[in-house]
């Protein structure tokens, strides 16, 4: 038996596999910019807070280091704003060249369709770019696509989460959130919802439950019965 009125999904590394993409669009404008490429494995890891912080966990240390160490975030901020200019033009070009839903998550998605759940998407991701994706790849199967914009905080601040609450007009004891980051953890419980964490994303069990997660899907067959699918 379906246990929500709504489910509310993590986009990257949740719903869809946008690694690849990611660490192209990083290192094409860190390359531009003078700055040194990363590998998939370092791309993984700086994940999950937004794409300035992204960007600025992927700046070399003696910039970040520096900005510490005075207090005056003037330069890393510059540099920050600068590889942003041309990650925002390179991905929305070139965002969906490698990224595909996670195998069954289609098939999860028909289903709480059939059983009349309301879905969304809410991620730190560009608006623009969650938009876009959820329309390319998942059709008419997701309700409402809530991403980074003017005026609301990212996660883990609740405001994305309640913001899509008040769309599908449902309570959040009504809803779940599933994510596969720390930031999703904290975001759900600040928004008062339960949070399904999910180890097949970018994140590992041990971190998702040293970061607070109550419960772990290893696959998405086992997502969509603790969905009650």
């Amino acid at each position: 038996m379906v246990r929500y009125k709504a489910v509310i999904f993590d986009m990257d590394g949740t719903l869809l596999d946008t690694l690849c993409d990611l660490r192209d669009a990083l290192n094409f404008s860190l390359a531009a910019c003078g700055y040194p490429e990363h590998t998939l494995d370092e791309v993984r890891s700086y994940i999950g807070a937004g794409l300035s912080r992204l960007i600025e966990l992927a700046l070399p240390a003696d910039i970040r280091q520096a900005a510490e160490a005075s207090g005056d975030r003037r330069e890393i901020e510059g540099a920050i704003s600068a590889v942003t200019d041309r990650f925002a033009e390179y991905y929305i070009v070139h965002g969906e060249d490698n990224t595909a839903p996670y195998e069954g998550i289609m098939r999860l998605l028909e289903g709480l369709r059939e059983h009349g759940v309301a879905t969304a998407v809410v991620s730190n991701k560009i608006e623009l770019a969650v938009e876009k994706l959820v329309e390319s790849k998942f059709g008419g199967l997701i309700d409402v696509a809530i991403g980074d914009r003017e005026g609301v905080r990212l996660k883990p601040a609740p405001d994305m989460i309640l913001d899509a609450l008040s769309r599908l007009k449902v309570r959040a004891d009504e809803a779940v959130f599933v994510g596969d980051g720390d930031t999703d953890i904290i975001a759900a419980k600040n928004a008062g919802v339960p949070c399904i964490s999910v180890s097949y994303g970018y994140k590992t069990e041990e971190f998702l439950k040293a970061n607070g997660a109550a419960a772990v899907a290893h696959g998405v067959s086992e997502l969509a019965a603790m969905l009650g699918l």
